[in-house]
């Protein structure tokens, strides 16, 4: 009776300051939960993979260890206005059957279904972006362009090389991806069950590219150029998809 009796004349302002306190604590484990588990834009690179995949790099930290290119002396971080991105030093020959090859694949990261998001600046008239790669000869790649794809038929759209030259899959009509050299939000998001495949530019509020082909659907993600040079910041990829096995190469 005696612990009943006291617990029952404890003060009515106590029992809610404890309340508040809990609440408080919950809000603050909450919120810690979610930024952990959002895309950090810009930064150095970090991995966070359960449930889902989320990559970001803002190549601040100074090094490329994430990523894996053809010719790792062609690539450096620089640094502009204190900001630090990914620059293509030089660009290289494309492969025989015609197809990019200088691109630089993020490591070890294999996605089918995925949302890409990455600044991007060209330094001559296009830059690319490759996804689902499985191997030199198997992936997609979208092709971004000062130029759109009536005016040059292989600029400026969705591409797939599948064993022999590229061939367009979507965007011959869009207006061009990058019609400045300033720095454009890019945007690839892929369903690999559906088949879709989407790519915004901030130059448009709706997708400029949109396709459905299922010849792939899981590899790796580049970025590079076809021919040309440029540069790269805030790369972000989350993906639901990243225990996938890529099929379809070795042909």
């Amino acid at each position: 009776m005696g612990i009943q009796g006291n617990y029952k004349r404890a003060p009515t302002a106590a029992c809610g300051f404890l309340w508040v306190a809990a609440l408080i604590a919950v809000a603050v484990v909450s919120c810690a939960c979610s930024r952990a588990s959002e895309p950090v834009n810009g930064g150095a690179a970090q991995y966070s993979s359960e449930p889902f995949l989320h990559f970001s790099d803002g190549f601040d930290d100074g090094n490329l260890d994430a990523w894996q290119m053809p010719y790792p002396e062609d690539w450096v971080i620089l640094e502009e206005n204190g900001n630090q991105y990914l620059h293509m030093k030089r660009s290289r020959e494309p492969g025989v059957p015609r197809r990019p090859l200088q691109f630089a694949r993020l490591k070890g990261v294999n996605v089918g279904s995925f949302d890409l998001h990455l600044r991007v600046r060209r330094e001559q008239h296009s830059m690319i972006v490759v996804f689902n790669y499985v191997d030199t000869l198997h992936f997609y790649y979208t092709h971004l362009s000062a130029d759109p794809g009536t005016k040059i038929s292989v600029h400026n759209g969705i591409f797939l090389v599948n064993n022999a030259p590229r061939v367009r899959i979507a965007g011959l009509e869009a207006q061009p991806a990058l019609p400045d050299t300033s720095w454009h939000e890019i945007r690839v998001r892929r369903d690999a069950a559906s088949g879709k495949i989407e790519v915004w530019s901030d130059v448009s509020p709706k997708p400029l590219f949109t396709a459905v082909d299922r010849t792939f659907t899981c590899g790796q993600i580049g970025i590079g150029s076809f021919d040309e040079t440029g540069d790269f910041d805030d790369v972000r990829l989350t993906s639901t998809d990243f225990k996938c096995k890529p099929t379809g190469g070795g042909k």
